[in-house]
């Protein structure tokens, strides 16, 4: 199951919403910092569970407001959910590191550049850091025991990764041409030893 569906089926397994109150809990919730989560996927998704029987969707008109649309997990979707988390919970923490990636393959790119940008990463994740600390404060207030843990997880791995762009940013210091050089090496005797 995509990350999408499990939230999209977690969002609306308690109780029925319409599409400003999944807003507001995905904001409530940070998904959208900690688990790169945007709103109008979660829309998407629910739309395509919809058609494969995960979801139902009503219409209701309160007061002078334009219609809105609610949306409640279906019997197949509780068990979707059910069989994808026990799975999920099973599974290594692995995901897309876009990041990872770049700096497997940081080729053509002056050392100087590298810093730069690894600077502005390390200010970005700074500010993750401040925005996990007020939903932090927020859920607190509320007793919101398992997202406080994983928030305190998303904090510890940002700054895990702070100290990974810091060792990346020394290696660019100490040695410059790395990228083009030692590891365009190391990639060539890949091929020729995987051929």
């Amino acid at each position: 199951m995509a990350k999408n569906e499990m939230v999209a089926l977690g969002l609306i397994y308690s109780e029925p919403c319409h599409t400003y109150a999944l807003d507001g809990l995905i904001h409530a919730m940070g998904l959208e910092q900690w688990a790169n989560i945007a709103k109008a996927s979660i829309y998407n998704t629910l739309r395509r569970l919809e058609s494969e029987g995960c979801v139902t969707v009503t219409t209701e008109k309160v007061g002078n407001m334009p219609e809105r649309k609610v949306y409640a997990i279906a019997e197949k979707g509780k068990q979707r959910l059910l069989e994808e988390l026990r799975e999920n919970m099973l599974l290594p923490g692995t995901s897309d590191n876009i990041f990872a990636l770049a700096m497997c393959f940081n080729f053509g790119m002056s050392a100087d550049e590298a810093i730069e940008i690894l600077e502005k990463r390390i200010e970005n994740l700074n500010n993750e850091i401040e925005k996990l600390k007020m939903v932090y404060e927020e859920v607190k207030k509320y007793k919101v025991y398992n997202s406080m843990i994983l928030i305190n997880a998303g904090l510890k791995h940002i700054e895990l990764e702070i100290e990974t762009v810091k060792e990346f940013m020394k290696l660019f210091r100490e040695v410059p041409d790395y990228f083009n050089e030692n590891l365009s090496e190391m990639y060539r005797w890949m091929v020729k030893k995987g051929g």
